[in-house]
């Protein structure tokens, strides 16, 4: 189900976080839906899995603290950094 079948009221719970959210500081793969993405200290993923993007790699790219990324995520993997990964 993506943002778009959501209810009005569904769609605000998502978007302030009310369906939960995982810390992530290691590096064991994520699976399920995430909406954003909050980089909490320098981050280099390994997996980045986002069904709404075009498929071009992300490779050794270093998302900076306080980045924040919006998508459809999939699958999160982390070589190195802390996130905070918000359910969706």
């Amino acid at each position: 189900m993506g943002i778009n079948d959501l209810s009005v009221k569904e769609a605000l719970n998502t978007s302030l976080g009310k369906v939960g959210s995982t810390f992530v500081n290691d590096t064991t793969v994520r699976t399920g839906k995430y909406f954003c993405i909050q980089v909490l200290a320098d981050t280099v993923f390994t997996t980045l899995t986002d069904t709404s993007r075009d498929g071009t790699a992300i490779g050794t790219f270093v998302f900076k603290t306080g980045t924040v990324i919006y998508g459809n995520f999939t699958a999160i993997t982390l070589a190195s950094g802390t996130v905070l990964v918000y359910k969706g």
